[in-house]
């Protein structure tokens, strides 16, 4: 009988997403298994099948799912991970009508967590992270993009992605570095196009240099950085060997989401206020859209990322739970939970957007972020009966046993 480090079986339902990332979700590619099993070696998945096949055929440690539900671990394309400082207060003066805008222009915002992350060590960015990790795991996130942009300087964004690596070192998550040029330093006000080209010509080539980021992202957007100022420092990304994503439309629409059709790009995010016929550009480019329902309620505003056009068009639609000071949610299962209800997604699309999606999002649907042999073993078992009842039920933690590379992270006592 061959060994293997993990047999998972006697699980009622197991949403594999087999068939690949999903522009229009629908179960004949969705591969949907009853009475199923796993086995996992080497942090991979070495079968996937009935439950009675797999149990018995193999030898390695055995988990009873319970008759429980079962997915991919959660995939979380975008979050803010590391930072240091909270703005609690903030969130008061946008309940009394205060726009984002306004205390961004006050100095609040993303400059004052900028003040407290460069004040801070490595060690104590790490700390905080970790311990932020450590819950995103027991939520069944097994797989977090991690970004910088909180230094805004070449000491303090180099320290923030050595965080990011130091937590791909130690966690059993997969980690993916991000570098962000978020918004121009307040030293460089009246200078925007300076620092961009400054970012480009200098902390990009760095970052690469020293093989810290997967990623270059830009927050195009008006007070960020314009649509020519996000081109220059995507285009030194791509040709320093870094894929591209960029923040896009949020806060209102200064033509960011059409350089989809003219820059390499992996993902939109945010686009709540993308005109709906871009969609049509990102569904031809093959560019995720990646949507973030729960920041969407900590901005408070109405406006909503165009989902039934992008649907229409067939686009991929992605979620993350944008981890930040502004949006303390770092729960990839609550931003799933949710989507319905801010993003009219069905509880397939939820999923499927939270898991074989969001690893388009981030170029590596081909080894994670479904249930398939030689993909990498990132798997949980949900307190559910079925997939219907994502956004059903919501507001807990409905992890049971969560995998991550193959490592059991958490098992509760299903007996």
């Amino acid at each position: 009988m061959p060994r293997v480090d993990v047999v998972v079986y006697n699980i009622g339902e197991l949403v594999t997403f087999a068939g690949g990332p999903l522009g229009r979700v629908s179960l004949d590619r969705v591969y949907v298994l009853r009475d199923a099993g796993v086995a996992i070696r080497d942090g991979v998945f070495v079968a996937v099948g009935r439950s009675g096949d797999v149990r018995f055929r193999f030898d390695g440690f055995m988990v009873d799912a319970g008759g429980f539900m079962a997915s991919p671990g959660l995939v979380d394309p975008h979050t803010h991970l590391v930072f240091a400082g909270s703005r609690e207060d903030e969130f008061e003066l946008k309940l009394s009508g205060v726009s984002y805008s306004e205390i961004l222009a006050r100095g609040g915002g993303i400059y004052r967590t900028v003040r407290a992350t460069r004040a801070s060590s490595l060690e104590e960015l790490l700390s905080r992270a970790l311990r932020v990790l450590s819950l995103m795991l027991d939520h069944g996130t097994t797989v977090v993009e991690v970004k910088s942009g909180y230094a805004l300087d070449l000491e303090g964004e180099v320290r923030m992605l050595e965080v990011a690596r130091r937590l791909g070192e130690v966690s059993p998550a997969l980690v993916i570095p991000t570098l962000l040029a978020h918004v121009p330093p307040l030293e460089y006000k009246g200078r925007v196009s300076d620092y961009a080209r400054w970012f480009a010509e200098t902390l990009v080539p760095e970052v690469s240099r020293r093989g810290l980021a997967v990623y270059v992202d830009v927050f195009c957007d008006r007070g960020a950085f314009d649509a020519a100022e996000s081109r220059l420092i995507l285009e030194a990304g791509l040709k320093h060997g870094l894929r591209a994503r960029m923040h896009a439309d949020q806060l209102s629409y200064i033509g960011c989401s059409r350089l989809a059709g003219e820059l390499e790009l992996d993902s939109l995010d945010h686009l709540e206020r993308m005109p709906g016929e871009n969609a049509r550009v990102l569904a031809e480019r093959g560019v995720t859209a990646t949507l973030l329902p729960t920041s969407i309620m900590a901005m408070m505003d109405p406006a909503r990322p165009p989902v039934a056009r992008l649907r229409e068009a067939g686009a991929t639609i992605a979620i993350g739970s944008d981890y930040n000071p502004n949006n303390m949610t770092p729960l990839q299962q609550t931003a799933m939970d949710i989507a319905p209800y801010i993003l009219q997604l069905t509880p397939l699309e939820a999923l499927a957007a939270a898991t074989i999606n969001a690893a388009k999002s981030l170029n590596i649907h081909d080894r994670v972020g479904a249930v398939k042999e030689g993909y990498r073993a990132d798997l949980v078992v949900w307190d559910m009966e079925n997939y219907k009842w994502i956004g059903y039920t919501w507001g807990y933690n409905k992890t049971l046993v969560v995998v991550a590379g193959g490592r059991i992270v958490k098992k509760k006592d299903l007996r």
